[in-house]
């Protein structure tokens, strides 16, 4: 009787006792289930957060490719060296480059510029040099006109002079012939008449016939002559 008796109380201890785990367990699970629910719920703001973080990255992006686009869209294309230049797609030292190639090309362009000036002038100056080269050459002509003119006006007049010798008198003709000049007696002597020449040479001292025909002679002017010959040669007065 006594062994059936604790069969109860056995019985109504373990299902107590499973009772207790049950309500222990109940107890923890809605523990562990509000802690869950309130650290999702902590952390659910800083979700919350972090999207609109992200979003407004993305929208910082936007506007900044924005500006760039349109900065880009704004700068104004250049020309160096006569070409079209983008100076947001050229670097540092492309432009440089550019520019020294321009800066050379500048100077390149003055230095022809000074030499086609120079060429100007060398021209100009050749011209006038030739200018002058022809007034030279017509005034050298126009004075061997007149020199030839002069001469043949002298060798007229000289021959008037030679036909008015021949006329005269050898006596008198070698009176005038010792007191002439020597250069205008030897020009007359060599275009006169060699045998009226002989008769007047006959009729003259004989210093000045013996000058007057080393002159012709030689071909030497008379005054060579005669200083050659020495005042020992010429007529003594009184004798």
């Amino acid at each position: 009787m006594t062994s059936v008796r604790l069969l109860p109380v056995v019985l109504i201890a373990v299902i107590g006792l499973f009772f207790v785990k049950i309500t222990h367990l109940v107890a923890n699970s809605d523990t562990f289930s509000g802690s869950t629910t309130q650290a999702l719920a902590q952390e659910t703001p800083g979700v919350q957060q972090a999207e609109p973080t992200a979003e407004s990255e993305t929208s910082a992006a936007v506007d900044n490719a924005d500006v760039q686009q349109d900065t880009s869209a704004e700068e104004p294309t250049g020309f160096v060296d006569g070409m079209k230049v983008d100076p947001s797609r050229s670097s540092r030292s492309e432009l440089a480059l550019l520019e020294r190639l321009a800066l050379r090309r500048d100077e390149l362009t003055e230095r022809e510029k000074s030499l086609e000036m120079r060429e100007a002038l060398l021209k100009a100056a050749e011209k006038r040099l030739q200018q002058r080269v022809d007034e030279l050459r017509s005034l050298e002509d126009s004075i061997k006109l007149a020199s030839n003119k002069r001469n043949k006006e002298q060798e007229e007049d000289l021959g008037k002079l030679v036909s008015m010798y021949q006329t005269m008198k050898p006596k008198q003709a070698a009176k005038i012939f010792e007191v002439l000049e020597p250069n205008v007696l030897l020009e007359i002597v060599k275009i006169m008449n060699p045998r009226k020449m002989s008769a007047i040479l006959g009729q003259m001292k004989a210093s000045s016939a013996s000058a007057l025909s080393l002159a012709i002679a030689q071909g030497n002017s008379l005054e060579d002559d005669v200083e050659s010959m020495g005042m020992d040669a010429l007529p003594q007065i009184g004798n």
